[in-house]
This record gives C-alpha cells, structure tokens and sequence, in this order.
C-alpha cells in the first residue's frame, strides 16, 4: 500500500515536472517565434551600439520580433536579421526604417521600426528595411560626461577669477576693493562741472552781445557792411564783365576788323610794304649824311671854319687847340651836330 502511494506521488511529481516543462518551452518559444510563422528582414548597420542576438524588434511600442542573427560584413557594415511575425508583417511596409534604440535610460538595446507607406507595398521575406540615424545614448552620455568637465574646468576658472578679484589684483579688483578711481572720477568730474560753468559764461557774453563774436552775432552793422561789400564786389565784378567784354570787341576787331592794326597784323604785302617804306627812309638818312659829309669837306665849309678860328683866337689870351677827332662814316649811319660848335659831331650806328 505504501508502495503504491509513493508510486502515485511520483507520478504526479513527473507529470506536473512535464506540465511545467512544456510550459516554459511554450514561453520561451513564443517568446522566441519559435511557434508561430515569421518572416526575415535585413537591415546593414554601422555601428549596432551593442545590439545581441535576442533583442526584441518594436514596431509602434509592440514587439513584432526578435534578433535573429549579426554578421559583421566590411569595417563598416554590419547586417542584423530581424525575424518578423507574420501577423504584424503587413503592418511594415517597404520603405520603413530601422533605427537602434534603448529600453529606458540604463535597458538592454532594441530594434526600432518606423512606420511606412501602403503604397510601396509590405514587406517580404529577405527584404532588405533602410537604416535611420536613431538617438545615440552613450554618445549622448559621453558628450555630456565632456560639457560636464568642460563646465567644471570653467567654474575652476571662474573661483580663480573670483579669487584675484577678491584678493585685490588687477584693474577690475582695484575698480570694486578700491576707492582711488571713484576719487578721480570726482575731481574729473568736478573740472568737468568749473568747464561746463566757463562754457556757460562764455554763452552767456555771446547771448549778450560782449566781445567781437557777441557782435558778429548780435549786431546786424557787421551784417550790413559784409553786404555793401558784396554788393561793391557785384559791382566790381559787373564792370570787370563789361571791361573784358570790350576787351573781346578790340581782339575780335583786330582779329577780323578792316583797320590799319589788323592789316598790319594779317595782311603780309602791307607789311611788305612797310618794310619797303622803312627801308627807303633808312636809305634816304644814308643819303643825307653823305650829303652832309660832302659839305662838311668842301671848302666853303672849311674856309668858315678858319675864319671863325681866327675870331676865336684873337677874342681869348690862351686857347687850347681841340683837335678834330676821326671817325669814319657808314652807310645807314646817322651825323648828329651839336649846337655847340666846339663839340665834335656824334655818330648813331644804326642796328643793321
């Protein structure tokens, strides 16, 4: 009888120990898509940021899958296979992406599944799903790690700053500890204040007519005499005008008037003849003076000439003999007889 209880309760313990086994393989195995219909889709990863085989596929927060495989395929592409239950397949279509994420801030890594379009169609197996950028938490994490150094470096910085500001060095530290600047600042401003009373008093001179700028600005005189000085000046100007307009008549009228002047200027067989005329005078002064030096050697001449010598002599006790002086006589040249006759004639040498 005792054997045939011990028998009973050691089946029982078999059967649930079964019960219990089939029931944890049916966990697992669903769990898994071990028995239920699934399809394989690929996706080509750079990085999978830790992604194993086992993780759960989430489509739209429901997980629609697993990770069935990881094959590294170049330094740069890693290929994860998704196994994809049939029942959610025809929700994913062609064009959704694939992005790795994370279940909470410190959970295991999962694949995420964005949503697509009907019309490119759903997915099938072996279809290859693009890769979206997903958000990198451990790059978050180590961005932040390196601000969080970067601020800490700062504030070092900042209390160094503070420090030396509160120890009295540099400009600003004597700016806040010190009193001398804010000492200057007030004898600056009171010699602005003693300059400002200047410039008011000289305003005041101004205003009131003091001084040759109070006049020049006050006065009306220096006003009226600066525009009877302008008016003289229009005036001037005015016959300065007329002067130079006249003085324009005069050049236009010898430039293209019928006078002597504009002959002279223009007109070369007048000019010719002028030179003509000119040189007849020189030739008949040339033939006056031969004529005078003809009468000067005849004997008429001389015979006068001794007879007033004598009357000379005998009127002075003591004379001194001036003798004649030579010259010689050229043509064009010209005789000039003094008044006195004591003085010898002069000769004009003519240019030419």
């Amino acid at each position: 009888m005792k054997n045939t209880k011990k028998a009973l309760r050691l089946g029982i313990f078999v059967a649930a120990a079964l019960i219990l086994f089939v029931v944890a393989v049916y966990l697992i195995g669903s769990k898994g898509n071990l028995f239920s219909p699934t399809k394989d889709v690929f996706s080509s990863f750079k990085d999978i940021r830790g992604l194993v085989v086992g993780n759960n596929v989430r489509f739209a927060g429901i997980n629609v899958g697993t990770v069935k495989n990881i094959r590294i395929i170049s330094d740069t592409s890693v290929v994860v296979t998704m196994s994809i239950r049939e029942d959610y397949s025809k929700y994913i279509y062609k064009n959704s992406k694939v992005q790795i994420g994370q279940e909470g801030l410190m959970g295991g890594k999962i694949v995420l599944i964005s949503s697509g379009t009907p019309e490119t169609g759903v997915i099938e197996d072996n279809d290859y799903l693009a890769v979206a950028e997903g958000l990198d938490v451990q790059g978050m994490i180590a961005q932040a790690q390196t601000m969080l150094r970067e601020a800490t470096q700062t504030v070092s910085n900042l209390n160094s700053v503070t420090d030396k500001i509160n120890e009295g060095d540099g400009d600003i530290a004597r700016l806040l500890n010190g009193n001398d600047l804010t000492t200057q600042l007030g004898i600056a401003t009171r010699k602005l204040n003693n300059s400002m009373s200047d410039v008011n008093e000289i305003t005041r001179k101004v205003s009131s007519g003091q001084g040759d700028l109070g006049k020049l600005i006050n006065d009306d005189a220096i006003t009226d005499q600066l525009s009877g000085i302008m008016k003289d000046l229009h005036a001037t100007s005015v016959k300065a005008n007329a002067v130079v307009e006249e003085l324009q008549q005069t050049v236009h009228a010898i430039n293209y008037g019928e006078g002597v002047l504009p002959r002279l200027l223009h007109d070369k067989e007048l000019g010719l003849s002028v030179d003509t005329a000119l040189t007849r005078v020189d030739q008949g002064v040339f033939e006056v003076t031969r004529a005078a030096e003809t009468i000067a050697d005849s004997w008429i001449f001389r015979l006068f000439s001794k007879k007033k010598k004598d009357i000379n002599n005998q009127s002075q006790s003591v004379t001194t003999k001036k003798q004649p002086k030579e010259f010689e006589v050229q043509p064009g040249d010209t005789i000039i007889v003094p008044v006195n006759e004591s003085a010898d004639p002069e000769i004009k040498r003519s240019e030419n």
